[in-house]
């Protein structure tokens, strides 16, 4: 038992060096982990040319999204083509953009009360996107990002 107590005191200080030391780093069990694995997965989904899964289909697969964000993007891709069916958006609303970094995203900021987060490309580092994460049953889920249930007054203008 004591053991056991002790080796939960060490890692608890050692988490704690962890979090409060790396600043902005992304821990494996963080909400910040959650949003850039979701955000470089979309983007290496891009990156398959023809062979990629489209918007709606990937983020329904998602389970790192939450069900409100997985709607809102079906939402507005079905207004888009219902409006102009060749064009359909002419912006990815997960990048909120026509273009982003194919080589991927880093965290630049993270605010743990509201749960928006920024990042940046790795190689564009002026390319920037909010994110907001939204705690469900424990477990971290990204619930927005580009111009999807992020409010115009958090959006990076571009």
């Amino acid at each position: 038992m004591y053991i056991r107590l002790t080796i939960k005191f060490f890692a608890s200080i050692a988490l704690f060096a962890v979090v409060t030391a790396g600043g902005q780093k992304a821990t494996s069990n963080s909400g910040s982990a959650v949003a850039l694995k979701f955000i470089n997965d979309y983007i290496d989904n891009a990156e398959k040319m023809n062979e990629g899964v489209g918007i709606v289909e990937w983020v329904a697969a998602r389970p790192d999204a939450t069900n409100g964000f997985k709607g809102e993007v079906k939402r507005i891709v079905d207004e888009a083509y219902a409006e102009d069916p060749e064009m359909g958006l002419d912006a990815d609303p997960i990048f909120d953009a026509q273009d982003y970094d194919g080589k991927g995203m880093e965290l630049e900021s993270i605010d743990e009360k509201t749960g928006y987060l920024i990042v940046r490309g790795k190689e564009m580092k002026d390319f920037k996107l909010t994110m907001k994460l939204k705690e469900v049953n424990g477990k971290w889920l990204v619930d927005g990002s580009g111009f999807v249930n992020i409010p115009p007054d958090r959006r990076i203008l571009k």
